[in-house]
């Protein structure tokens, strides 16, 4: 049966009898796992048996409506969570304002990431709004986000492997480039469709590789000693 309820609206029914927090977390880590090809669902049935049977039915139902929501009339790159987690979760506290999509896709424009190259970054990615604004002018670059916010991560992995956008999602502290965990988009080897792989700290692109930890990888034969780079904005 058709229906024109938003996702929203589920979670925050559930919210009234559950810490709006933890549902909202629940339904970002329930769609990671559903969406990573099985390699969690061990994970996700842990998730699960918390609810009862009609609520888990709502999770699935909410899951369906952002599908929708997402679709954006065929156009997609359509930022769901953001609004959701500044209006009912964040309340602004921690900085957690998320920049307005125009004033991303303006960004974007000026920087011009589509002359740039094949990777563009945003090393504070929030809910991956600046990534969107990229992937509007070029769709075929590999995108990077890092956030030291486990929810924003789980909202901008989401965000990137429905819109079928290729990359990596790192959870980690840029500035002190403390790393805790990170998850990679990417197609699936069998199925050819872009699904969710966790990652370790060696196969991360977000990471900073210090020289200490370069020196136990093998390296060709380097001309001179590789130094390490930030991060920029847009392009690495």
């Amino acid at each position: 049966m058709k229906t024109n309820k938003s996702y929203s609206s589920y979670l925050v029914r559930l919210g009234r009898r559950y810490d709006l927090h933890k549902v909202f977390t629940d339904f970002l880590e329930m769609i990671v796992c559903a969406l990573s090809m099985g390699a969690m669902e061990e994970r996700y049935l842990e998730i699960v048996r918390q609810y009862e049977k009609p609520e888990a039915y709502a999770l699935s139902e909410a899951f369906g409506a952002l599908v929708l929501e997402m679709d954006n009339g065929g156009e997609g790159l359509k930022d769901c969570f953001g609004d959701f987690f500044m209006e009912h979760l964040s309340h602004g506290r921690n900085g957690q304002f998320f920049t307005p999509q125009p004033v991303c896709d303006l960004m974007a424009q000026i920087a011009q990431p589509a002359k740039f190259g094949e990777r563009v970054a945003d090393c504070c990615c929030g809910s991956g709004r600046l990534l969107f604004a990229a992937a509007k002018l070029n769709r075929n670059a590999l995108f990077f986000g890092s956030d030291i916010d486990r929810t924003c991560c789980l909202m901008c992995l989401i965000n990137l492997c429905l819109n079928g956008l290729l990359g990596e999602v790192a959870w980690m502290n840029t500035l002190s480039n403390d790393f805790y965990a990170a998850w990679r988009v990417e197609l699936h080897p069998e199925h050819g469709m872009p699904y969710i792989r966790q990652i370790g700290e060696e196969e991360s692109y977000m990471l900073l590789k210090m020289p200490e930890a370069k020196k136990q990888l093998p390296v060709p034969e380097p001309e001179v000693e590789e130094q390490p780079t930030q991060q920029l904005l847009f392009e690495f």
